[in-house]
């Protein structure tokens, strides 16, 4: 009966993984589709994220159901715990990348462009993909010296978020045409800035499941 419940439990945990990895999948799709002025690429992580949606609503049910019919013990109840509550930061995730997509569907591909924003938006979601994989990684691994520091580079997508508020502020003062532009590229940078937080989120989680410590790493 436990080996059973074990089994299930592992299923469970993979089905986060399998989730997390299609999130960073579809982060990287809509980061492509802006770059590129993608709108198929864009519509295709539209697309992808009710698939994500309806895993992420089969990872919760199968949390409810591992709980009530399989009354865990206290280290396998964290687990439960923390997959349900990491669950619901990746979907997040995924419904931030889906913004961005959403972004490049609706802006005229004649506007104005600001090319240094372009290369600060372009390491955002460098950073931000690989904040992704790298949490996936120590989740797996159960690093909490690793979570720690995928932590810690939250920082850096906030100071480039400053740093874009500040060039688009300038620029559309300056020049009228650059507005729109403008204001989606602010758009954009503030969904990396808030997948960077739903990613430090899962690091505490992280730092939860393998130490018992509840931590603020943000």
């Amino acid at each position: 009966m436990r080996e059973a419940f074990q089994e299930e439990l592992e299923k469970f945990l993979d089905k986060l993984i399998m989730l997390s990895n299609s999130a960073n999948e579809s982060l990287h799709k809509a980061m492509k589709a802006f770059e590129e002025d993608d709108n198929e690429l864009a519509h295709e992580v539209i697309t992808d994220d009710l698939r994500i949606n309806a895993l992420s609503v089969e990872i919760e049910r199968d949390a409810y159901r591992l709980i009530v019919l399989q009354q865990p013990v206290t280290g396998d109840l964290r687990k439960i715990f923390t997959v349900f509550s990491a669950n619901s930061d990746v979907e997040r995730i995924a419904d931030h990348a889906t913004s961005i997509a959403r972004t490049v569907i609706r802006r005229n591909p004649n506007e104005e462009k600001i090319e240094r924003l372009d290369d600060i938006v372009k390491q955002m979601g460098e950073i931000t993909q690989e904040m992704i994989s790298d949490v996936i990684q120590a989740f797996v691994n159960g690093d909490v010296k690793q979570a720690r520091k995928i932590a810690e580079r939250d920082s850096e997508l906030d100071e480039f978020q400053q740093q874009i508020y500040g060039i688009a502020s300038r620029s559309m003062e300056s020049d009228a045409e650059v507005i729109i532009g403008g204001i989606n590229y602010i758009g954009v940078a503030n969904n990396l800035e808030r997948i960077g937080d739903y990613v430090t989120n899962i690091c505490e989680r992280i730092v939860y499941l393998n130490s018992g410590d509840i931590v603020e790493l943000n």
